[in-house]
């Protein structure tokens, strides 16, 4: 039959009759229920027969190309069936010779078939048959297939129909065939290699050059130990004259290295009369005492300590020697010139109101200006040239030329000491701040916390604030431990954490102006417990000398008159092997009798750990932390009671830090497990060196201290 076609649509010719094929009559014989039930799935494939036979189907053409031609359908043989084309198996014919004329149902799914092309079709790909395939034949059930499956007529044998299929006509070519695919997979492969191997090397890069550590940046002084000496009685050198030097300190240098020492604070090194008996009348702030050496061994000091990467503070005593902090001994003959110049011009002024006659002509009038006196002119030279003198009085101040001239020979920092008494007066805040200005890039200013509070003024307050580096803090351990709370918090809970910028708390337990710990508690481990303690405080601690082995002031009788420098006795070092003192050499008497060797104690060394576990110990040596926008400090004073204290340090994602001692004479058990549960020592006696402790029953011996790692 012919069908008509729209002209844009291929039109596909169905043969009249199919022939009936012995291979489908035999397939359809052996279906049992189950494949009747099935007969209507689409792409119906039947199996090749098992028995070639030598019936051949004849086919007529059933397709007619666009131009009317035939299309030949090649028959179906087990050898075409099932081929690498994939087309050949879908020619299934009909077995029955009865004319089809129904149409196909819409509801039954299509088996999609193809005819075998032509020998050039064959040797193209099969995307490209695909596509430009003009003429597609499908095989079909008829609509009444389950009505015919047991219609003998046709041997119980369902009939298959084929189907034209309209289909819009394709191009002849696509311009995407012609692309260079082998290059394109090649592009797309490296391009996509080369993105993952540069994903994976930042990755990389990253993680290798992040820091291990999360911790916050810090300047050389801030959370590092300071050690303060006094340099008549730390070491004497081998000149042998009974007097500490800066030869001898330079010889103790590696002891102060090994100890923990970031930062070494002299005191007084300036030229005195009665040194150092009268250390702090001192002359000059230019030179060095003739006891202690020369410029030249300061500069050999400075060398050295600097060598063993630490730094160095001097102290300037700025009251009594420094009167007012004008220039007032540079520009006081200025003044008097000055003021003889005022009261010359004050007589001649008197002259010329008080002419002896009356009178109005020139001769009267020159006679009176002739009357002035000579010197005029001289004077007013003087006050021109006072004009071209330098306008900041601080220039030529003796502080502003200690502060350059001990810079230039390598200075770190320096301590005004006695800035309280100068606060309230109306140069302060200029002198301050000039004085600033002469520091070089990383050094420091210290003064004490005296001077905060003597501060009346917002103004004088606000330049202490914003231009000192470090704040003395002297602790007072005479008391109970509710009092060293006290004096904590009324710090850590002040003004100075208030803003980053403010100053640090430099931590102390004892200087040139106190007493001994050793000498004031009288328990043994009294000085090395309040130094762990000073330690374990938000700051920068600075011990002074012979405290991290506890001696003791001076109690010789003969130097009653100098019980203003019994702190500053001699330091006590480990004698020779024939008994002799180590501190002066050749038998020569110290200018103090040299300290005793102090009581042997569990805390021997702890300082130097303790030293050691704040350079490693974000949660100890910060000074505080910024949350909410805010400066909280990370120290908290958790329990006082019975002469016992227990501070905890602590810092975001880190193992807190607890530090227990007893400043009791007795020993106390104590459980304190509502506060903590547990944790090991990490500084402390040597029997409980990394060992495990539970606050649960904690038993602390009179004058031990430790500090415990806690469990997070």
């Amino acid at each position: 039959m012919s069908i008509q076609k729209p002209e844009d649509l291929l039109s596909v010719a169905i043969s009249v009759e199919l022939s009936p094929s012995p291979n489908s009559q035999e397939l359809f014989i052996n279906q049992d229920q189950q494949d009747e039930e099935a007969s209507d799935c689409p792409l119906l494939t039947p199996s090749p027969p098992p028995i070639q036979t030598d019936k051949t189907p004849q086919l007529t053409p059933i397709f007619n190309t666009l131009e009317d031609a035939s299309l030949e359908i090649s028959t179906p043989r087990l050898e075409n069936i099932n081929t690498e084309d994939g087309l050949n198996f879908m020619n299934i014919v009909n077995s029955s010779s009865k004319p089809l004329n129904d149409e196909p149902s819409s509801r039954d799914p299509m088996v999609e078939s193809t005819s075998s092309g032509s020998s050039s079709d064959t040797n193209e790909p099969v995307c490209t048959q695909l596509l430009t395939q003009l003429n597609t034949a499908y095989q079909h059930l008829a609509p009444d297939a389950q009505a015919l499956f047991y219609n003998q007529e046709n041997g119980g044998k369902p009939s298959l129909v084929g189907i034209q299929l309209m289909v819009p006509k394709p191009p002849k070519d696509y311009r995407f065939m012609k692309w260079n695919w082998s290059l394109i997979r090649k592009t797309c492969y490296w391009t996509l290699m080369s993105v993952l191997i540069g994903c994976t090397a930042l990755v990389i890069g990253i993680i290798a050059t992040m820091p291990k550590k999360c911790d916050p940046p810090m300047e050389w002084w801030q959370g590092s130990t300071f050690y303060e000496i006094f340099p008549a009685s730390f070491q004497d050198s081998i000149k042998g004259d009974g007097v500490g030097d800066l030869r001898g300190i330079v010889m103790r240098l590696d002891y102060l290295k090994e100890l923990g020492v970031r930062a070494i604070r002299l005191n007084s090194i300036f030229p005195a009369s009665h040194y150092p008996e009268h250390y702090s009348d001192i002359s000059n702030m230019m030179s060095v005492n003739k006891h202690l050496g020369t410029i030249e061994d300061f500069s050999v000091l400075v060398r050295e300590i600097q060598k063993r990467n630490m730094s160095i503070v001097l102290d300037l005593p700025l009251y009594p020697f420094i009167k007012n902090l004008s220039n007032q001994a540079t520009f006081s003959s200025k003044v008097n010139e000055t003021e003889q110049l005022r009261n010359r011009r004050d007589i001649a002024n008197d002259e010329i109101r008080e002419p002896s006659a009356p009178s109005t002509s020139v001769e009267i009038i020159r006679d009176v200006l002739l009357s002035v006196p000579p010197p005029l002119k001289k004077a007013r030279r003087d006050v021109d040239s006072s004009n071209n003198q330098p306008t900041n009085p601080q220039q030529k101040h003796p502080i502003s030329e200690a502060i350059e001239f001990w810079q230039s020979k390598g200075v770190n920092g320096f301590y005004l000491q006695g800035l309280e008494h100068y606060v309230d007066k109306d140069t302060f805040v200029s002198s301050l701040r000039y004085w600033k200005s002469l520091l070089y890039s990383n050094n420091i200013f210290i003064c004490h916390i005296k001077a905060l509070e003597a501060a009346t003024s917002t103004a004088a307050r606000n330049s202490i604030l914003t231009r000192i580096n470090l704040l003395d803090v002297t602790l007072r351990l005479t008391n109970s431990t509710k009092d060293m709370k006290a004096q904590i918090e009324q710090v850590t809970k002040g003004t100075l954490f208030d803003k980053p910028a403010y100053p640090w708390i430099h931590w102390s337990i004892g200087g040139v102006d106190t007493n001994r710990v050793a000498s004031t508690i009288t328990m043994k481990n009294a000085t090395m417990a309040a130094s762990l303690l000073n330690m374990m405080l938000p700051g920068t601690p600075s011990i002074f000398y012979g405290d991290e082995i506890g001696i003791e002031d001076c109690e010789c009788q003969d130097h009653k008159d100098l019980a203003h420098v019994h702190n500053l006795v001699p330091m006590y070092w480990n004698k020779d092997s024939s008994g002799s003192s180590s501190f002066s050499s050749l038998g020569i008497n110290p200018w103090l009798p040299e300290a005793e060797k102090p009581i042997e104690t569990s805390l021997t060394g702890t300082i130097k750990e303790m030293a050691r576990l704040r350079t490693e110990t974000t949660s100890i040596y910060v000074k505080a932390v910024l949350r909410e926008g805010q400066i909280k400090v990370n120290c908290d004073v958790r329990y006082i009671e019975d002469e016992m204290i227990v501070i905890e340090r602590w810092y975001p994602r880190r193992n807190s830090y607890v530090f227990v001692a007893n400043f009791g004479n007795k020993t106390r058990m104590k459980d304190l497990s509502f506060l903590y549960y547990g944790g090991h020592v990490v500084v402390g006696p040597t029997y409980r060196m990394n060992r495990d402790v539970y606050f649960k029953e904690l038993i602390v011996p009179p004058g031990e201290a430790f500090v415990i790692k806690l469990d997070k």
